[in-house]
């Protein structure tokens, strides 16, 4: 018999900033909740669950799935009600049975652009108006808003992540006594949940007190002048666009303040929960205890700020290009000043329908329409669809000839560049490269850049270009997907040497039998050297494919 206790939000080592901001919510739930971002199986969803569960039954959980469609997160009409009954009902959406509770989003960074704003929307006025088939209804919606991602599998549009009131960096512990308590109270959980829980049953209640207690004490905390103008010069230090950032430091100071039974905001309780609110918003977030260090410092800072300027044309940023590929973005100094990414076309991705099973929302207008015809009530159920992830496949040819002047280290740039040029869309890349007398997929499709990265790191040269081979398995990359969404870029010299009696025709003959249903192939021919053969421009040809060369990056 499973248990109805989930793990105790009291038991869970580590990640104290995120509990902090999670309870920093409960307090005063208009800070508009807490976006984490970090590495995956570090307990975030467990945490959100063991605290609705220490706040109560009556604290609702909502778990807001990625693919959910309007009418299952704001609301519909029960057709079923309004056909046999006669009555109209209004089925609750996901943003109404959130309301006094917790609205949890994993992958948050994946969501429907239109469904997160009107979901931020709900949690920053505290509900919303239901528009359905005649019907206009207010919904009450206040809730906790918490959102995890993985920003290596891409971020969040600016103006939605200023709408998240804090955010927080969660790591994988790196302590081993940590990891192997944390293992361990796992173990122990899941053979008897209920004896585990009743361990830590006293500290789960003195937490909730504490909320509680700090509920009824947060109006009367005060916030001095002083603290007002703190406050304010940190934003300005810290270049932050608008009032936002303003009214959330006071709110999450005065938030703690309540929490650990203070009655008056002070300069220490504001530095605490300074980078929550600002790190997220802030052009370069400068930590509170480092302000007075610059304040103090000579206006002639040059050589601080060439230390801190981007490098290799790379905005600031954690994520740092390999040394090779460094190199290789460093291959020629005449190309440096140009724009060394691929130009993706992410504007018109189509949108692709969901399988007929995972159909889930009625069609009101057709359900009334097959009724009425046949007189049975049979559901008509909407087709759902999702915007296209748009694929982008690397064909890069790791033969022998490659290794002069350094081409695969450019080539391996150019990708690099490309990857990080784009951390706002929904991409997925995957990488094929030679091997030998044939080919392989050194990748997979993923969107986790980090991945791709590596992959890219790892491609060597040697061996013959069979270009035939390159491109069948491309085919194996696609033969289940829908090929609109599809981008071929065929880094190649075009000298195919191996596959066939006649190399090149049989690359030829592959790409037309299994490949032309792909709409955007780019031929990038990397022919270097004062003789070239135009191979790779000729394939183009025959082919009729984009073409550019090298030096266009």
């Amino acid at each position: 018999m499973q248990s109805k206790y989930t793990y105790p939000f009291s038991a869970i080592p580590g990640q104290e900033d995120l509990k902090l901001c999670l309870l920093l919510n409960l307090i005063d739930p208009s800070i508009g909740g807490v976006l984490a971002t970090g590495d995956k199986g570090t307990a975030k969803t467990t945490m959100v669950r063991g605290l609705s569960q220490l706040m109560g039954a009556d604290f609702p959980f909502v778990n807001l799935p990625i693919g959910a469609t309007e009418d299952r997160v704001l609301g519909s009409i029960n057709l079923e009600a309004l056909i046999n009954q006669k009555t109209t009902i209004v089925d609750k959406g996901l943003l109404a049975q959130a309301h006094q509770g917790f609205l949890y989003i994993d992958e948050v960074n994946l969501l429907n652009d239109y469904l997160m704003d009107v979901l931020l929307d709900a949690s920053a006025t505290g509900g919303y108006h239901l528009e359905r088939e005649g019907v206009s209804q207010w919904m009450d919606s206040r809730f906790c808003l918490v959102g995890t991602m993985n920003p290596e599998e891409g971020a969040l549009r600016p103006q939605l992540l200023d709408r998240f009131g804090l955010s927080v960096t969660v790591h994988t512990p790196k302590d081993i006594k940590v990891r192997t308590k944390i293992a361990m109270q796992r173990l122990d959980f899941d053979s008897d949940p209920i004896t585990f829980y009743k361990h830590f049953e006293k500290e789960e209640q003195a937490i909730k007190n504490q909320v509680l207690l700090a509920k009824k004490q947060l109006i009367t905390v005060t916030i001095s002048e002083t603290m007002q103008e703190h406050c304010a010069r940190l934003t300005i230090s810290n270049q932050v666009e608008g009032m936002r950032a303003d009214i959330l430091l006071l709110k999450t100071a005065r938030a703690y303040a309540a929490y650990h039974n203070q009655s008056e905001v002070t300069k220490d309780m504001i530095d605490a929960i300074a980078p929550y609110v600002l790190q997220h918003r802030a052009k370069e977030y400068t930590p509170p205890s480092d302000q007075n260090k610059e304040e103090s410092q000579d206006q002639n800072t040059n050589t601080a700020e060439e230390e801190m300027a981007p490098q290799n044309g790379q905005p600031n940023s954690s994520f740092q290009l390999p040394k090779v590929v460094q190199q290789g973005l460093k291959f020629s100094a005449s190309k440096a000043t140009k724009k060394q990414e691929i130009k993706l076309e992410t504007a018109h991705l189509h949108s692709v329908s969901y399988p007929a099973q995972q159909q889930s929302e009625i069609s009101l207008i057709k359900s009334v329409k097959s009724y009425l015809s046949i007189g049975k009530f049979t559901p008509v159920y909407k087709q759902a669809t999702e915007k296209a992830t748009a694929r982008i496949i690397f064909l890069v040819d790791t033969s022998a000839s490659m290794a002069m002047d350094q081409q695969i280290a450019y080539l391996k740039g150019v990708i690099e560049k490309t990857i990080v040029s784009y951390p706002l869309k929904k991409i997925q890349y995957a990488i094929v490269g030679l091997q030998g007398t044939t080919a392989q997929i050194i990748q997979e499709f993923t969107s986790n850049t980090r991945q791709i990265s590596d992959a890219t790191y790892q491609l060597k040269t040697g061996g013959k270009t069979n270009l035939g081979a390159a491109f069948f398995k491309v085919y194996e990359l696609i033969r289940s997907i829908n090929t609109q969404s599809v981008q071929l870029f065929v880094f190649t010299d075009g000298k195919i040497n191996t596959g066939a009696q006649k190399p090149f025709q049989y690359a030829v003959d592959t790409y037309k039998k299994y490949l032309a249903r792909i709409q955007n192939t780019t031929i990038i021919d990397t022919e270097t050297g004062f003789v070239r053969l135009g191979k790779a421009q000729q394939l183009a040809q025959q082919l009729r494919l984009n073409y550019r060369t090298i030096s266009d990056f």
